[in-house]
């Protein structure tokens, strides 16, 4: 385990995040370095100040298309300085993106060199991008819109703590709704129209109706946050604008299309502005089918038993899903992520090596 445990703390002390594109470079830099193999064949993109790479074995077929694609981003969210120095305690590696997902991305590094090294050449490619925390627009959806990458699976190390495997993801829809009023002296405020109480009443309103009522204990049902809001210039003036900005996440049969005509329908009755910032639409991979099955088959080999489950936040499967490329998520033992304490459990990163070095073999 030595060596993996090596190449997680190199990579977590570069400070990948979006703020950095020195780091962001700096940690792609590395990646490649470290991939170089004869074997191996590595395409470098830039996209909007995010570098990414595509790494397959060079006797595969040079379409773009490949059995599976494995996918990892290397940018992880900000972190007090002392985070970007990893420290061991016991089997534990801490440090900003030790989980999320710097340790997932160490075991793919290390297995597609590995694999070079042994002389096999699967059908398989590893994304390596820098922009996930941000939304992907320019790492996973670029490569796959544009460059044309495509696959007959994916597999994403990004969700599942401690080997769930995740076949189910919620739609998610971040949107930014902009109100305008008409200023006026607080002591007078039938002069003025208040753009706070449109954005109040919008924000009931939408409630009530992109929310259901439901006791589902895993809370697999809609849900809508209000994460930021800003509105008012003065205490003594009858506010002239205000903004909010919401996160909708949302499962079947609800759709992306229908979200954003619910959105926009509500927002014109308050006279409001909608800015749709990002988005994603649900999906559900088919565990019957024959690559899902070999992923099942190779987890089982290593842990002896299989355990499922869904994810409510939006990862890059969602580019694949659009595509029709059937996702699977899974990931090791940790805790933390984003936190001030992320750790992930080493022997657990072993683990997870050996499934997907399994299921290779299998497809």
């Amino acid at each position: 385990m030595e060596p993996l445990k090596s190449l997680l703390r190199t990579l977590i002390q570069f400070e990948s995040v979006a703020e950095r594109p020195d780091q962001l470079l700096a940690i792609v830099n590395y990646a490649e370095k470290y991939l170089e193999h004869p074997g191996l064949r590595i395409e470098r993109f830039m996209k909007g100040e995010k570098p990414s790479l595509v790494v397959s074995f060079k006797r595969s077929r040079r379409d773009r298309h490949f059995k599976v694609i494995f996918a990892g981003h290397l940018d992880v969210v900000p972190a007090r300085r002392e985070q970007f120095i990893a420290r061991e305690e016991g089997d534990r590696i801490y440090g900003r993106g030790a989980l999320d997902m710097k340790g997932p991305c160490a075991v793919m590094m290390k297995l597609f060199k590995d694999l070079a090294e042994a002389g096999e050449e699967p059908d398989i490619a590893l994304m390596l991008t820098t922009d996930e925390e941000i939304g992907s627009q320019n790492g996973v959806r670029y490569l796959l819109e544009d460059e044309g990458y495509s696959s007959d699976f994916a597999v994403i190390p990004d969700s599942g703590e401690d080997f769930h495997i995740i076949t189910d993801e919620k739609g998610a829809l971040h949107f930014r709704v902009r109100f305008k009023g008409k200023p006026a002296h607080g002591s007078m405020p039938w002069l003025g129209e208040s753009a706070i109480e449109k954005a109040l009443l919008f924000y009931e309103d939408i409630k009530g109706t992109l929310l259901y009522d439901s006791d589902d204990p895993e809370h697999w049902h809609n849900t809508l946050t209000l994460g930021t809001f800003h509105g008012g210039k003065k205490v003594n003036q009858v506010p002239p604008e205000a903004q909010m900005e919401l996160d909708f996440r949302f499962v079947p049969p609800f759709t992306l299309d229908e979200a954003k005509r619910v959105v926009s329908y509500v927002a014109k009755k308050y006279g409001a502005e909608v800015e749709f910032m990002s988005e994603g639409e649900p999906f559900s991979t088919d565990l019957d089918h024959p690559i899902s099955k070999a992923f099942i088959e190779s987890v089982k080999e290593v842990l002896g038993e299989v355990k499922f489950g869904k994810t409510h936040g939006a990862t890059d499967g969602r580019f694949f899903a659009a595509r029709g490329i059937p996702v699977v998520m899974i990931y090791p033992e940790g805790e933390d992520i984003h936190g001030d304490n992320e750790w992930v459990s080493v022997p657990s990163l072993a683990r997870l090596y050996d499934i997907f070095r399994a299921f290779v073999k299998r497809v």
